[in-house]
């Protein structure tokens, strides 16, 4: 059997075919090179990058420089993910040449040589002073992945991120300060830092306009008034930094993911308060969701207390992976309408009050009965009113206040956006996290 065919049979349906031809290219050392870099660099090859690593990292041969130039050659796209997945994953026996490829005149190698040594499960400790270096490079996609790996290394990196923003080099300051943020935010930031970060926002803001409040799960109250300090009072908001409306709306996005880690309240610590919009104010963030099974009753009680002042406040929650909808509606201290359609979960203890109009309406024109009090999901119902539902929450806010999906440079604006602290954040610190401005 050639080199080759033992390649191909790494490919095979069967395991013990599969394991007698990594046995054999393993014995074959530095013969069996060529062919298996053929397979890395070949974008139709049967054979994954996995298999092809099994091998590589059983072979006593030395295989760095050979994946290396093969990665240098390989075709752009699918030829050249293959090779880089092969490069990252030649594991800690490879480190040493990791590092020395951390200042290889290729862009393209230093970016994948941070990649394989945070792959590799180096000591940050131990590698991060060779990484920080890329902090300052002259490529952006360097610089964005060193900043990553620091910040995935967390803590242990802190002091020598630190020495960075305090003796340089220059270069490297501004990943540094970013690379902190995302560790620990303003608990490892110097109060000199912090100054030059609302040093920043303050040059932004005179330019700053509206954007889309778009995020993959996006929760947010609003109430028809300007009033955002006496909005913020109302709701024990504290804290308020002003932030871009860009900056605050990526904020509230990456805080919504902070409750798929280990403390699922860690996505309550913050939210958005918008500048007027329209004549409507937003807090935006998880904090906000009237769905939400430690929030349902807080957010009812906020909406309720917030129409009584103000006339109208409502509260959504929207998924853009249509894992589903929830809409409050309360008019002059009274909730006038809570429904949640989340799909495969049971959510009928939420439902208060009536179907409102907007819903009978879009019941009519998908030629649909119309709806008892209590009964917005019926199981003669088609599945395009599912459909419906799961977009129930913006649709129903671009009737009664704002779609924040649609607020754009051109949506009537007054003030300045906010980041503040709910009671969450107050009792377990400011999420950490750079601010992107």
């Amino acid at each position: 059997m050639t080199t080759d065919h033992l390649v191909l049979a790494l490919a095979a349906p069967d395991k013990a075919e599969r394991e007698v031809a990594e046995d054999a290219l393993t014995q074959l050392g530095p013969a069996a090179l060529p062919a298996l870099m053929e397979h890395v660099r070949d974008a139709a090859s049967p054979v994954g990058p996995e298999a092809l690593l099994a091998v590589l990292r059983r072979s006593g041969a030395p295989v760095f420089q050979p994946v290396l130039d093969t990665l240098l050659g390989a075709a752009p796209g699918r030829a050249t993910w293959r090779a880089l997945r092969v490069f990252t994953g030649l594991g800690a026996a490879a480190l040493a040449d990791y590092t020395d490829a951390l200042t290889h005149e290729d862009p393209a190698v230093r970016r994948a040589a941070v990649l394989a040594i945070r792959e590799c499960g180096a000591d940050g400790l131990a590698v991060a002073e060779h990484v920080l270096p890329l902090l300052g490079d002259p490529d952006a996609e360097v610089r964005s992945t060193a900043v990553r790996s620091l910040s995935r290394w967390g803590t242990a990196v802190v002091p020598l991120l630190q020495a960075v923003r305090h003796a340089g080099p220059g270069a490297a300051r501004a990943g540094a300060l970013e690379a902190l943020a995302e560790i620990g935010g303003e608990d490892v930031l110097s109060a000199r830092d912090m100054a030059a970060l609302e040093r920043l926002v303050r040059i932004k803001l005179p330019e700053d306009l509206p954007s889309p409040v778009v995020c993959c799960f996006l929760s947010w109250i609003a109430v028809s008034t300007g009033d955002q300090n006496g909005v913020m009072d109302l709701l024990g908001l504290s804290a308020p930094h002003p932030v871009p409306f860009a900056a605050g709306v990526l904020a509230a996005d990456l805080d919504s993911h902070a409750g798929l880690d280990e403390n699922p309240l860690d996505q309550y610590r913050r939210v958005f308060v918008t500048p007027e919009l329209a004549g409507w104010t937003l807090v935006v963030g998880s904090w906000c969701d009237p769905s939400s099974a430690e929030r349902e009753a807080e957010v009812l009680e906020a909406c309720v207390r917030l129409s009584a002042r103000y006339g109208q406040a409502q509260a959504y929650s929207h998924s853009a992976q249509h894992d589903g909808s929830a809409v409050l509606v309360a008019e002059q201290g009274t909730v006038v309408w809570r429904f949640a359609y989340i799909p495969g979960e049971d959510t009928r203890h939420l439902e208060l009050g009536a179907p409102l109009p907007y819903e009978q309406r879009r019941r009519t024109a998908l030629a649909l009965p119309s709806l008892a009090a209590g009964h917005l999901l019926t199981e003669e119902d088609e599945d395009e009113w599912e459909w419906e539902l799961l977009e129930l929450a913006p649709g129903l806010s671009a009737e009664l206040s704002l779609d924040p999906r649609s607020i754009d440079a051109s949506t009537l604006a007054r003030g300045t956006g906010v980041l503040a602290l709910t009671e969450y954040g107050r009792r377990l610190s400011s999420p950490p996290g750079a601010l992107r401005l």
